[in-house]
């Protein structure tokens, strides 16, 4: 499987930054560590996703009148090893090719080789979008 992970990461991964985020009290955000973000390479999909608007209730002759919106779930699927901790709730992962931002919400690993990570973006937008300096950021 260590072969597939890697022919994956070598087809469909591109560079992302991740950075460790110490956990904030309810209702206030944690502080970024910019000093322990590295590089990685994810491969990064916005998966479809058909959401329900309305009550979702059966109407006339059996079908549901509520309106259907097309939308979009960002993911990011990392190689078991491509990360020197484990992700957790919270932490930043950025696109290096765009530079968004986006807080992992929750990380489930298919007990194999990898690990898919559903990600938010900010309500406007990306999340943050910055530049850290080489300095910071160092290859794994």
């Amino acid at each position: 499987m260590q072969k597939v992970s890697a022919a994956i990461e070598d087809n469909m991964g591109e560079p992302v930054v991740v950075m460790p985020v110490t956990p904030g009290r309810p209702n206030f955000p944690g502080d970024p560590q910019p000093d322990r973000a590295v590089r990685a390479i994810a491969v990064f999909m916005a998966k479809p996703e058909t959401v329900v608007t309305g009550d979702n209730k059966v109407h006339a002759r059996g079908h549901s009148l509520s309106p259907l919106v097309t939308t979009s779930v960002p993911i990011f699927s990392f190689d078991h090893k491509a990360l020197p901790w484990p992700l957790l709730q919270g932490y930043r992962i950025t696109l290096i090719r765009s530079g968004e931002t986006f807080e992992v919400t929750d990380i489930k690993s298919d007990s194999v080789a990898r690990i898919e990570v559903k990600v938010v973006s900010g309500p406007h937008g990306p999340l943050f979008v910055f530049e850290l300096p080489r300095s910071h950021v160092s290859f794994q």
